[in-house]
C-alpha cells in the first residue's frame, strides 16, 4: 500500500515536469518564431545584400543582393557561390569560410564578383555560422566597395605620383580628420586661403567657412559622405587677409582598414566662373529687356508650362498686365487670345502632326520651330485679329529643353490687303462687278456640274470710246459705273453680273428660260430710259443681246458667242443714233458753258462771215464758215474747267492739255452728221502761218482757208474783250498785235484785208 501511494506522488511529480517542459517548450517556440519574423523584415528590407549557404550552395538571398548581383533568386538557389567569385579572388573566399567554421573570429574581408552582365564589383563580405532549418549553414552579408576599390586602386597605382599631383594640382586639395580639424593642405590652398600648411593644421575647417555656409559644411556634406556619396557643394571660404573665395568643393571619406579616418575634399577656386555666371544672369536679362521691347508680342514658359516672361506688345495686344500672368500655367496664357484656355503653338513643338491639326488648321514646320496664322478673337478687348504665330523650344547650355518662345504678329491689315487681292482677282475694280476671270470660272463650274436652263445676257455701251476721246476716261468710267448699277439692280441676287470686256457686260441667269431672259432685257432697257430722264448730261445706251443653254449638248462658251452675235446685231442699228445723241448733248454743254465773254461768238461770226464774203466765198461755203465759228472749240468740252477758267497764265502741262481739244472737237465733229464737213476745220484752227501751231504744225497755205480767216477774227475778239487774268485792249491796240503776229500766226494778205475791213466799219 505504501509503495503505491509512493509510485503515485512520483508520477505526479513527473507529469508536473512535464508540463512545466512543454510551457517553456511553447515559450521557445513563440519567441523563435518572433525572432524568424524579425530575421525576415530585416532580410529582405535590408540595404545590405544577404545571403544562406548552406551544403555549399545558396538556400536564400535578399532582394539587396539579387540588385548588386543582377540575378533573381531563382537564378541563385541551388547554385555555388564560388560560381560568382572571380577565379583570382576563390581561394581567399574559401580560406575565410574554412576560418569561419572552424569557429575562429572572420572580420570582413573583400573579393570580386561578376555579374549577369560581365561587370566586376568589388564586394565586402562578413559571415558567420547558423542553424537554418535544424542544419547548420553559413549567414552571410556583402557590400559594394568597388568605387573605393578602385579609388584605392588607382591610389596605390600611382602612389609614387601621389604627392606631386598634391602639391601641385591646380585645385586645392585639403584633409581634415573626423572632427574637422585639418592635416593637410596642397600649395595651391595656401596661396588661395592665406594661411601656411602649420597655420592650417591649427584650424578646423569650420573655421574658414563663411558663416552662411556651415549648415552646409558642417551638417549636409558630412551626412551625404557618410552615406557613401561623393556629392559636390559651393560654399565661399574666407582668407587670411578676410577676403572671400568661392570654392566648388567634392569631399569624400577616405577609409584606413576599412573604417573611415578623415575626409579629403578637392576644392576648385569658381571666382571666374561665378563671374561669368553672374555676366550670364546680366545677359540673360538683358534678353528679358530686349524681348520686353520686341515690337511683336512675346512670351516665354518653362518646362512646367509656366509663363516666365510677358513683354510689352503682349500686354497691349492682350491687355494683360505681366504681374497678372508670370508663374501662371494650366494654358491660363492661351484665355487672353482665345478666351479659354487651350494648348498654344509653343505647347505642341513636340506633338505630332494629328495632334497640332486638332487647333491649328494649317502649320508650317521648319526644324524645331512652328509657325501658323490664325484669328485671335480675344486680342484688342474682344475685336480681334488676325496673327502671325511662331513657336521654339528653348535650350539650356547642355542642350536641355527648358521651355520654349512664341512670338505674335498682329497681321490684321495684310490679311486685309490679302482679301482686297483675292476680291480684285475676282471683281472688276472700276465697277465692283465681278471680272472676266471670275466670268470664264463660272462657266467652267456650269460645264462639270449639273445641268439646268440657263440664260447669257450680253450688253455693250455704245459710244463709250466717243464720251472718253471728247469728254475724257473719267467720264467714261462714271458712265461704267453707272451702266453696272443700272444693269445690277435689274437682277435676281443668284444671277450673276460681270464686266468682261471694256465697253461690255455679261449676265448669268440660273434656272431660266426664253421668256424670262427676254423679261431681263426688257428690264434693262426701262432701267436704261429712266436713267437718261434723270441724268441729261451724258445719255447712257446699251446694245443687248441674249441667249438660253436648253440643251445640255451645248456648251456655256457657245450660249456666249451666241447672246455677243446677237448683242451685235443690234448695235449695228444703234450705232449712229447713240452717237448723235452724245454729240447733241455735247453741243448742249458747251452752250451751258460759255467760257468766252456774253455775245463773242456772235461777234465772231460777224467777222468771220463779213471777211468771207469780202474774199468772194460762196454761200454755202459762209453757211459752213458760220458752223464753224460756232462749233470751232466744241472740243473744250473735253477740257477741264481749272484749266479753262484759270485767271492766270497756264504751266507748260497745262498747255499741253488746252492744246487737246482741236483733236477732241475733230472727233466729236465725225460722229455727228451736221457737223462732219466743219471736222478738218475744226482740227487745223489752231494752226500757224509759219507752223509753230498745233496739232499739225502746217504752215501757209497747207492751212485751211476757212482756218486762217477764222483764226484773225477770234485774235481780234479775244485782244478787244476781257479776260479773267487782263483787260481788254482798244482797236487800234488790236490793230497793232494783229499786224505785229502778221506772217507769224496769221495769213498777211488777210491780215490787210481784215484792218482794212474794221477800219472802215463800226466794228
Amino acid at each position: 500500500m505504501e509503495n503505491k501511494e509512493n509510485l503515485n506522488e512520483q508520477l505526479k511529480v513527473s507529469l508536473q515536469k512535464i508540463r512545466q517542459q512543454i510551457s517553456e517548450l511553447d515559450m521557445l517556440d513563440s519567441h523563435n518564431k518572433r525572432s524568424q519574423e524579425l530575421f525576415t523584415a530585416l532580410f529582405i528590407s535590408s540595404p545590405i545584400g544577404i545571403f544562406i549557404v548552406q551544403d555549399s550552395i545558396f538556400v536564400d538571398v535578399n532582394p539587396q543582393f539579387e540588385k548588386m548581383i543582377g540575378l533573381s533568386k531563382a537564378e541563385l538557389q541551388g547554385t555555388n557561390p564560388l560560381n560568382l567569385v572571380v577565379p583570382e579572388n576563390r581561394n581567399h573566399v574559401k580560406k575565410n569560410a574554412i576560418k569561419m567554421l572552424k569557429g575562429y573570429p572572420t572580420p570582413p574581408y573583400e573579393y570580386r564578383v561578376i555579374q549577369k552582365g560581365g561587370n566586376i564589383k568589388w564586394i565586402m563580405e562578413t559571415v558567420t555560422s547558423i542553424q537554418y532549418l535544424g542544419k547548420p549553414a553559413t549567414l552571410g552579408n556583402f557590400m559594394d566597395i568597388t568605387e573605393r576599390k578602385l579609388t584605392e586602386e588607382a591610389l596605390r597605382e600611382s602612389q609614387e605620383h601621389y604627392w606631386d599631383l598634391f602639391e601641385n594640382a591646380n585645385d586645392l586639395i585639403y584633409i581634415h580628420n573626423l572632427k574637422g580639424r585639418f592635416t593637410s593642405i596642397n600649395k595651391n590652398a595656401e596661396q588661395i586661403s592665406g594661411y601656411t600648411r602649420e597655420e592650417a593644421l591649427q584650424l578646423g575647417f569650420l573655421d574658414v567657412v563663411a558663416p552662411e555656409d556651415t549648415e552646409t559644411a558642417g551638417t549636409t556634406i558630412v551626412r551625404d559622405i557618410f552615406k557613401g556619396r561623393i556629392p559636390t557643394y559651393e560654399l565661399d571660404i574666407i582668407t587670411k587677409s578676410g577676403g572671400r573665395v568661392p570654392l566648388e568643393i567634392r569631399p569624400r571619406l577616405l577609409y584606413k582598414n576599412g573604417k573611415p579616418y578623415a575626409v579629403q575634399g578637392i576644392a576648385r577656386d569658381i571666382t571666374e566662373r561665378k563671374l561669368m555666371e553672374n555676366q550670364l544672369r546680366a545677359t540673360n536679362q538683358r534678353l528679358l529687356d530686349i524681348i520686353e521691347f520686341l515690337p511683336d508680342a512675346t512670351f516665354v514658359i518653362d518646362q512646367n508650362q509656366k509663363v516666365i516672361a510677358w513683354n510689352r506688345a503682349t500686354e497691349v495686344m492682350t491687355g494683360i498686365n505681366k504681374k497678372n500672368i508670370i508663374g501662371h500655367g494650366e494654358y491660363a496664357y492661351a484665355i487672353p487670345f482665345y478666351g479659354y484656355p487651350r494648348p498654344m503653338l509653343l505647347d505642341l513643338i513636340t506633338a505630332s502632326d494629328e495632334d497640332i491639326n486638332e487647333h491649328y488648321k494649317e502649320v508650317r514646320r521648319e526644324g524645331e520651330s512652328l509657325y501658323t496664322e490664325i484669328f485671335a478673337p480675344g486680342v484688342y478687348d474682344g475685336e480681334g485679329a488676325y496673327i502671325w504665330v511662331k513657336a521654339s523650344p528653348l535650350f539650356d547650355t547642355d542642350g536641355n529643353r527648358v521651355g520654349a518662345i512664341e512670338s505674335i504678329r498682329d497681321i490684321s491689315q495684310r490679311k486685309h490687303f490679302e482679301e482686297q487681292l483675292r476680291y480684285l482677282s475676282l471683281h472688276d475694280k472700276l465697277t465692283g462687278l465681278y471680272n472676266r476671270n471670275y466670268f470664264e470660272e463660272e462657266i467652267r463650274r456650269l460645264e462639270s456640274g449639273r445641268f439646268s436652263p440657263t440664260g447669257m445676257l450680253v450688253c455693250d455701251v455704245d459710244g463709250l470710246k466717243l464720251v472718253n476721246d471728247t469728254l475724257g476716261h473719267d467720264a467714261g468710267d462714271k458712265l461704267l459705273i453707272s451702266v453696272a448699277r443700272v444693269i445690277e439692280k435689274c437682277f435676281r441676287a443668284d444671277d450673276m453680273v460681270a464686266r468682261v470686256g471694256g465697253d461690255e457686260f455679261a449676265v448669268i441667269m440660273l434656272r431660266t428660260s426664253d421668256a424670262v431672259v427676254e423679261a431681263a432685257c426688257q428690264r434693262v432697257r426701262e432701267a436704261v430710259d429712266k436713267y437718261n430722264s434723270n441724268n441729261p448730261d451724258v445719255p447712257l445706251s446699251l446694245s443687248i443681246g441674249f441667249a438660253v443653254r436648253n440643251d445640255p449638248s451645248l456648251n456655256m462658251h457657245e450660249v456666249f458667242q451666241a447672246a455677243d452675235n446677237n448683242m451685235y446685231r443690234e448695235k449695228l442699228h444703234r450705232r449712229q443714233s447713240a452717237r448723235s445723241a452724245i454729240v447733241k448733248t455735247l453741243m448742249k454743254a458747251l452752250q451751258a458753258r460759255d467760257f468766252q465773254t456774253e455775245g463773242s461768238a456772235t461777234r465772231i461770226q460777224e467777222l468771220v462771215v463779213i471777211l468771207g464774203e469780202r474774199i468772194g466765198l460762196p454761200t454755202h461755203r459762209i453757211t459752213d464758215l458760220r458752223l464753224f465759228a460756232e462749233f470751232r472749240d466744241i472740243g473744250k468740252v473735253g477740257i477741264s474747267d481749272n484749266i479753262l477758267f484759270k485767271p492766270g497764265p497756264l504751266s507748260q502741262e497745262e498747255v499741253f492739255e488746252m492744246q487737246r481739244h482741236p483733236e477732241i472737237g475733230h472727233r466729236i465733229a465725225l460722229s455727228a452728221p451736221d457737223l462732219v464737213p466743219i471736222a478738218d476745220w475744226i482740227l487745223k484752227h489752231h494752226e500757224w502761218w509759219n507752223g509753230k501751231g498745233y496739232p499739225l504744225g502746217l504752215k501757209e497755205e497747207e492751212i485751211p482757208l476757212e482756218c486762217r480767216l477764222l483764226a484773225i477774227a477770234d485774235a481780234y475778239d479775244a485782244m478787244t474783250s476781257n479776260r479773267p487774268y487782263r483787260k481788254s485792249m482798244n482797236k487800234d491796240e488790236a490793230i497793232c498785235e494783229l499786224n505785229r503776229f502778221a506772217g507769224i500766226q496769221f495769213d498777211p494778205y488777210l491780215v490787210n484785208l481784215f484792218i482794212e475791213i474794221i477800219e472802215n466799219a463800226d466794228v
